[in-house]
């Protein structure tokens, strides 16, 4: 009976723990003369804010690259935090 009432408690905690996960979305900005290193810095702009927090980037959601004196990008990640 005691082995049965820890093998519930060991189940319901990790239960519990997936179920406090949530996938929250973060943004970076990047700018450069060269269109692909603003959008590269976008990226590893995001990515950095994902890990900040403890997550794991899922997946790019969104990007952009403007031109003004710069090449100016954004870009949106999905992450999964803890």
């Amino acid at each position: 009976m005691k082995r049965l009432a820890l093998a519930t408690a060991a189940l319901l905690l990790s239960i519990s723990g997936t179920a406090l996960a949530g996938v929250v979305h973060v943004s970076g900005h990047g700018q450069s003369y060269d269109p692909g290193i603003a959008l590269e810095d976008a990226r590893a702009d995001a990515i950095g804010q994902c890990q900040a927090q403890g997550g794991t980037p899922i997946a790019e959601v969104y990007s952009h690259v403007t031109r003004a004196n710069l090449w100016l990008a954004d870009s949106i990640w999905s992450c999964e935090v803890p």
